[in-house]
């Protein structure tokens, strides 16, 4: 074995076991899930396919540390673990690169998506490496997926039509969220509430038997698409109005005021316009009452069919109508408000707002198996349990079916052709994956109405690519033997921000294709935040790249970083938190270079040798007990407590007091402290390997070797340890004298070899604990006479010897 250096390189360190981890013997010994495995129960990780951005921030690094940490642990603890990764490759931000900055227009569309998918291996590329460069090890050999690959589009479009065939899946007319921005329909859990600064416009319209009534508007651009004008019918002000007919400003058309109960009395003059469509008000309103419709809104933002506007875009709109409105004197006042405006927010790039067009989309039902799903999701298990608020609430906010359309052109094809009457007619399962926009229909008509085929164009929905992630890894679509076994799925993985979409498509996916919750167990992460404790932005300069000090710091401290939070929590992420845990990391490595030497030939079990002492039978009792929580701790996924009860035992007991209390005794050959400083060595590497691969695995190798990695080795066995409460209770007595002589040699700046008299005044009990380790005692902190005087107050008085 080669010389230990003194200093503990991760980078050099690191970049050594990344490499052996995947080599072919290492995964085929360690990191393969062995679906001839019948004897161990089989442990599934779901983890987030990312979008290929290219860039690994943050949140990646920490839901990847998780996911390595726990698959580490149940291969340890005995799993077949089959821990997949998927890479979400098809949404629009990547169309937009390739438009935009490769300039390949969408029209060529052949090259377009030849581009698309050399810039998403592009970005894949990037992003894997800085994956492996932080100890993450899936298994890349069977379980990568992309979810614009032959197999998975397969799988993604035979799921389609299967729902298709439970009549969950409809071609509808009707109003969607558009984004302009974008241009594309957009699905519930795509859009939010942003506030932004706008205008409240009171505008007087005509009423037909004479006067006038004044509604207030956010949006008197879309006066022109006006149906009806809606009161509360419990406002006496318009009681006696209801069923009267109004004159639409500029317009001249004639429309009736309806009684709504939904029209809040208190807001503006408590007189609403029901537009085609301004908001989602307007919808329910045209719907509860069969309205007829105005679209005055293009798929770019801009004005039609109003004669006056058309062709300018919304905002310039707004200000012209309001000119207009003042010019004609209908305009009463226009006050400045910020009010809360539907936008596209699940993309941070876009934000713009959402429109609501009349476009033929398809749909898959969701509203009328609400009730289901809320029942059917208490079977899985939330941590920290308060998650599942949060799904609970989304499933109890739809109000509308998930429409599943995309009119992009990088995405998974719906695999349908349709008929003017709104017949879908699906592909072949055997001719899948299809793209309908290049291939026959399997019928020349209409099987339903025998009118004329055409192919749907719109790409799916990315979270429909996404949410059968559960389904592929454990054999549904290919492996029926893998599936009997694996499914359900032991556990998701996700941060809180993709609740309402990718943990409830996969949900209501998987459980009306598979009948069944797609996991077990959800576990939701908070977020790593920027050091002033706010969400990380560019725009505000607080972004950290795990990557920026990786080479100084190692990837092993920034993990400890990362999971030292308690799951579901936000954290600043600071550097001087890496910083004290590379240095707990040199402690270990430093305390596996004294006990090198002394262990390396010595194979003795603690198991097998009697502790000689009371401090071997504490130190014994203290491992008991920090195993026991460890390992407990990490069966709840709390990996906090796992690294503040390895700092408490490993650092201030283990080697500020045990290891140099046995010191002596190595260098004296002692059989009972070798065997003892081996075995609990031995398992401290084994549990602090999740988290801390790298350092943990080096090692290992120099001072065990037994097996190829850490991975092979079990949960330490502490059986032959048997609890003795009193022994604990010593050990703190020890501890504490311990502590009292190194802070009084501090206090009078004396060095702690320097020979020392000590007097110690306690009572009877703790006089007679460290009269029972006094050798040890006086050996380790160089105490050359020590007396006991029986106190009731504890202290220590120290001299130099000799003076």
């Amino acid at each position: 074995m080669e010389e230990w250096p003194k200093h503990y390189s991760p980078k050099e360190i690191e970049e050594k076991w990344q490499k052996v981890w995947l080599t072919e013997d290492m995964w085929r010994d360690v990191f393969r899930f062995k679906d001839e495995d019948t004897q161990r129960k089989p442990f599934v990780i779901d983890t987030p396919p990312p979008f290929t951005s290219g860039e690994l921030h943050m949140g990646h690094a920490y839901w990847v540390s998780i996911a390595d940490a726990i698959a580490r642990f149940k291969r340890i603890e005995g799993y077949n673990v089959l821990h997949p990764q998927g890479w979400d490759t098809q949404g629009l931000p990547t169309e937009l690169k390739v438009q935009y900055k490769l300039r390949i227009p969408k029209e060529n569309r052949e090259l377009f998506l030849k581009k698309c998918i050399e810039w998403t291996e592009d970005m894949i590329s990037k992003m894997k490496t800085a994956m492996i460069r932080l100890g993450y090890r899936p298994e890349w050999e069977r379980f990568e997926y992309k979810t614009y690959e032959t197999s998975y589009r397969r799988a993604i479009q035979k799921s389609v039509i299967d729902m298709f065939k439970q009549g969950r899946v409809e071609l509808r007319d009707g109003p969607v969220y558009w984004c302009p921005k974008c241009e594309t329909a957009l699905a519930l859990s795509e859009v939010g509430y942003v506030e932004r600064d706008g205008i409240l416009a009171y505008v007087n319209f005509p009423l037909k038997d004479g006067g006038n009534i004044t509604i207030a508007t956010t949006r008197p651009e879309l006066i022109g698409a006006t149906q009806a004008l809606a009161v509360n019918p419990e406002d006496e002000r318009y009681k006696s109005l209801i069923g009267k007919t109004a004159i639409v400003p500029i317009f001249n058309k004639e429309v009736k005021i309806i009684g709504e109960e939904s029209v809040e009395k208190d807001f503006g003059t408590g007189a609403e316009m029901i537009s085609t469509y301004g908001d989602p008000q307007d919808i329910k309103v045209k719907l509860k009452h069969n309205l007829p419709s105005t679209e005055m809104i293009d798929e770019r933002g801009r004005m039609k069919g109003t004669g006056i506007l058309d062709g300018i875009k919304i905002e310039e709109a707004r200000r012209k109508m309001v000119e207009l409105l003042k010019e004609k004197g209908f305009l009463v006042k226009v006050e400045s408000i910020k009010h809360n405006v539907i936008a596209h927010t699940e993309r941070s790039d876009c934000m713009s707002p959402i429109e609501f067009l009349t476009k033929k989309q398809i749909y898959i039902k969701v509203l009328d198996v609400k009730d289901r799903l809320l029942e059917e999701y208490k079977k899985m298990k939330f941590i920290p349990s308060r998650m599942s608020y949060y799904l609970e609430t989304w499933i109890l906010s739809l109000e509308w079916d998930w429409n599943i359309s995309r009119q992009r052109v990088y995405g998974t094809p719906i695999p349908f052709w349709y008929c003017k009457n709104n017949h879908l007619v699906p592909a072949r399962e055997e001719d899948l994956p299809i793209d309908p926009n290049t291939t026959a229909p399997p019928f020349q008509k209409c099987p339903v109405c025998g009118e004329e085929l055409q192919p749907v164009k719109d790409v799916a929905d990315v979270w429909v690519d996404s949410s059968i992630s559960a389904l592929y890894v454990t054999g549904y679509f290919s492996d029926k033997e893998r599936f009997s076994r694996a499914f359900p799925a032991s556990i998701r993985l996700q941060g809180t921000d993709i609740i309402r979409t990718w943990l409830f498509y996969t949900f209501f996916r998987t459980l009306m294709l598979a009948g069944n919750v797609p996991f077990n167990e959800v576990l939701v992460n908070g977020q790593a935040l920027g050091p002033d404790g706010t969400r990380m932005s560019k725009s505000k300069g607080n972004v950290i790249s795990p990557l920026d000090r990786i080479d100084e710091m190692g990837a092993d401290a920034i993990r400890l970083t990362l999971l030292d939070a308690s799951i579901g929590d936000d954290f600043p992420f600071k550097w001087d938190k890496v910083k004290a845990k590379k240095t707990v990391l040199q402690k270990l490595w430093n305390a596996s270079r004294l006990i090198y030497p002394f262990i390396k030939d010595n194979k003795i079990e603690a198991e097998r040798v009697e502790p000689k002492d009371l401090i071997d039978r504490w130190i014994l009792q203290e491992h008991r007990r920090f195993i026991l929580n460890a390992i407990d701790a990490y069966r709840r996924y709390d990996f906090y407590v796992v690294i503040q009860g390895f700092y408490d035992y490993f650092w201030e007991i283990v080697a500020d007091e045990y290891l140099e209390m046995i010191k002596h005794r190595l260098f004296e050959n002692d059989a009972a402290a070798i065997a003892i400083v081996r075995r609990i060595m031995k398992d401290l590497i084994i549990l602090l390997h999740p988290m801390a691969p790298h350092i943990t695995e080096e090692i290992y190798f120099r001072l065990y070797g037994e097996k190829k990695s850490v991975l092979l080795e079990n949960l330490p066995d502490i059986s032959y340890i048997k609890e003795d409460q009193e022994v604990l209770e010593k050990g703190k007595v020890i501890k504490k004298f311990s502590s009292m002589i190194r802070t009084s040699k501090i206090s009078r700046k004396l060095a702690m070899p320097t020979p020392v008299d000590v007097k110690y005044y306690a009572d009877k009990k703790s006089l007679d604990v460290i009269r029972e380790v006094e050798n040890d005692i006086k050996k380790t902190l160089k105490i050359e006479n020590l007396e006991y005087i029986e106190d009731n107050q504890e202290k220590v008085e120290l001299s130099v010897h000799g003076s």
